[in-house]
């Protein structure tokens, strides 16, 4: 199973109210596992070259979150045809897979904050708002 628009939509709502709180602007992105695009919101304020589902996408492709170093993990192949067509898979924190039921249903990547730290708070806020029973 994959994430529905409305999870999606509640995730970001997760990760915008959160960068509100850090007083941040944030661009946040949701793809399914297999890194296409769900939804995306990107905040007033924030650069351009932040609206990217790179970071998304990376925490998809290895179901692990996108600063995890790729020698020490498995990718999933299911992101091949976005990586391999030229996709970004943005390997910094701010990505984080999104899994319920002990499968990965898509990832969330947060980029814009004034550090890749407060991007990761952003995306954590964002799983934490989807979270269920394994």
């Amino acid at each position: 199973m994959t994430l529905q628009l409305a999870d999606a939509n509640r995730a970001i709502a997760a990760a915008l109210a959160k960068a509100k709180q850090l007083d941040v602007a944030v661009s946040v992105s949701i793809c399914d596992p297999s890194g296409r695009l769900i939804a995306h919101q990107r905040m007033d304020g924030v650069f351009a070259m932040a609206s990217r589902v790179g970071k998304a996408v990376a925490a998809a492709e290895t179901g692990s979150p996108s600063e995890d170093n790729l020698s020490e993990i498995t990718r999933h192949m299911h992101t091949a045809n976005v990586t391999d067509a030229g996709g970004p898979h943005i390997r910094r924190r701010g990505g984080l897979p999104i899994i319920r039921w002990g499968k990965l249903e898509g990832a969330v990547g947060v980029s814009g904050a004034h550090t890749n730290d407060q991007d990761q708070e952003c995306a954590r806020a964002a799983v934490d708002s989807l979270r269920t029973e394994s």
